[in-house]
């Protein structure tokens, strides 16, 4: 008898790595899918894994993904909606 798949890794800057550059929350939310998470869409937040939480955010015609542990353990990923967006605007890991 074979052993069940295991759940793939997850963090919250792997979580930033996968979704950072895409715009739409459904769009987020089919890539960590295919990634082999759990992926549950509520507005403009994800939940993912029954762990971690990404939210997008749009201010001024910029649009960012704030990723994060739901428990409020840092770090805090943020990362833009862009592929062409000016770096300063991927802002990284947060303490």
């Amino acid at each position: 008898m074979s052993e069940p798949l295991a759940e793939p890794l997850v963090t919250a800057e792997l979580v930033a790595k996968i979704i950072a550059a895409t715009p739409q929350v459904g769009q987020a939310q089919r890539v960590l899918e295919q990634a082999g998470y759990t992926a549950r869409v509520t507005g403009n937040k994800i939940a993912i894994a029954e762990g971690f939480e990404a939210h997008l955010i749009f201010s001024n015609g910029y649009g960012w993904w704030n990723v994060f542990a739901s428990d409020g353990t840092p770090p805090v990923w943020m990362v833009g909606t862009t592929k062409d967006s000016d770096p300063s605007l991927w802002i990284g890991c947060v303490e």
